[in-house]
């Protein structure tokens, strides 16, 4: 049986869990701590709770360049229908500096760090326990729903297992040697060529190659176990968007269709190309968002779990 990996160079955070609501607040407020001068005030970790254990806890897992403030709007849809809504703010991200290249100091082990903190703290906000998360934050969800029996149910939006185009022919094997280049090159911050010009703003102005590695090793990790074994979670939700101009689709859906193949309870929901949706189907702050279409389909989704 697969426990929680642990870096070779760098521990993780112990696996305790918070017992009830009040350690689970303790637990928070050590990671707002971590919220410094440096954090943009708007992307600091944020907790959405009813003062109480409720039954259902959700942690919502912003993407790579984003904040916590990616889903202001949606959590407080979750958190209208009764959850305990965690929001946590991902290490290097959320910055003032939206030209920083923090990012390329990122590594998995400081992934794997943040993920088991926020799940410790969701055991006390929640009798079940969901995680989603988008692209970046979406292989965080699925690293946390495999490795973690706390987990009742993981969601995966838009994940980002895979940042090469898709292939008919060698899909997986190009986007390993991608991966790999990544690691091996010196870090470039993908600014001093093509800074994102639209955005919220508070985003970043572009990724750094290592960041990006840690991620795509992070992925990696899940999906060399998922060849393995089911993930921990009762039940996963993959959401893909067929007009994704910004992620790998087969890889994702080749990890559920792993997951299954191990009796792993795994739906699929995917995004009609013809709405032609960009990567990011979370921000309503993002230009050419259509979060009027998006917003009820995800909480449905995320409801019937």
């Amino acid at each position: 049986m697969d426990s929680v990996p642990r870096s070779s160079t760098t521990l993780s955070p112990p696996v305790v869990p918070a017992k009830d609501y009040a350690e689970a607040l303790e637990q928070f407020a050590a990671l707002q701590a971590l919220d410094d001068d440096e954090v943009n005030p708007v992307c600091r970790s944020a907790l959405l709770d009813h003062g109480r254990r409720t039954d259902r806890a959700i942690v919502l897992i912003h993407g790579m360049t984003n904040c916590p403030q990616q889903y202001a709007q949606f959590g407080k849809l979750l958190h209208d229908k009764g959850f305990n809504v965690l929001i946590p703010r991902m290490p290097k991200n959320g910055l003032k500096d939206r030209n920083t290249k923090a990012l390329g100091t990122l590594t998995p082990a400081a992934l794997e760090t943040y993920g088991t903190q926020v799940i410790n703290i969701a055991c006390g906000l929640g009798e079940r326990v969901l995680v989603a998360g988008i692209s970046a934050g979406g292989v965080i969800a699925a690293w946390l729903a495999q490795f973690r029996p706390e987990v009742d149910a993981g969601i995966l939006i838009a994940p980002s297992f895979g940042i090469t185009p898709p292939l008919r022919v060698g899909n997986e094997a190009v986007s390993n040697v991608a991966t790999l280049l990544l690691r091996a090159l010196p870090n470039i911050m993908t600014q001093r060529f093509k800074p994102f010009t639209e955005g919220p703003p508070y985003g970043y102005f572009g990724f750094a190659t290592k960041g990006l590695a840690a991620m795509l090793r992070m992925g990696d990790e899940v999906r060399r176990a998922a060849r393995r074994q089911a993930p921990k979670a009762r039940v996963m939700l993959l959401v893909t968007n067929d007009a994704d101009p910004a992620v790998n689709n087969p890889i994702a859906i080749h990890l559920a269709y792993e997951w299954e193949r191990h009796g792993a309870r795994v739906i699929h929901y995917a995004f009609s190309a013809e709405r032609k949706l960009i990567h990011d189907i979370i921000d309503p702050q993002q230009p050419r968002q259509q979060v009027a279409f998006t917003y009820p389909i995800l909480l449905e989704l995320i409801d019937g779990l």
